[in-house]
């Protein structure tokens, strides 16, 4: 069966411009087409390769989704929106909310001073050291404040400081 003889009447479309139709390769069958500046037919489609003739005979091929990569915009895909009637619901913290903090605001100075040690080898230390006028290496004051596995001492001229209950029951609990 004998083709029909190419029709090169008329301005060729851009490349451009027929990519981006749907149907596209099988939609520029027996287009005129200018690509980057070779003008020709499309007469043939192979798989997805392009036969295009030009007015001078010469035919040329090309790959058909080459030519959409090079000359088709982007796809690009926009994530579907949430239906309207549904409110969007905050997302959950990040972290959780921490305790209230159990602080002795004024503490008691006239209390006896207890050695550390009196408490650091008790099963419920630190716990059992909160409130207490303690003496930790030299250091004296009342433990106003257990956070994190920490002892926070005050001591009566206002000066704060922070021990960690495991370093003391090792150097000052009884073995």
């Amino acid at each position: 069966m004998a083709q029909p003889a190419p029709d090169f009447s008329g301005p060729p479309r851009p490349i451009e411009e027929v990519v981006r139709e749907p149907g596209f390769p099988q939609s520029a069958r027996g287009v005129y087409l200018d690509i980057r500046g070779f003008t020709g037919v499309v007469v043939d489609i192979v798989k997805d390769s392009l036969k295009v003739r030009s007015p001078e005979g010469i035919t040329r091929s090309y790959n058909a989704n080459r030519l959409k990569t090079l000359f088709a915009p982007a796809e690009r895909f926009e994530p579907p929106m949430p239906p309207a009637a549904e409110p969007v619901q905050p997302s959950a913290p990040l972290k959780p909310a921490s305790p209230p903090r159990v602080y002795i605001a004024n503490p008691d100075f006239t209390a006896p001073i207890k050695p550390i040690r009196d408490f650091a080898s008790q099963a419920d230390f630190p716990q059992c050291a909160y409130g207490q006028h303690v003496d930790i290496a030299g250091f004296e004051g009342v433990v106003v404040e257990i956070v994190k596995g920490s002892l926070k001492v005050r001591s009566p001229q206002g000066v704060s400081r922070s021990y960690n209950a495991e370093v003391l029951r090792k150097l000052h609990g009884q073995p």
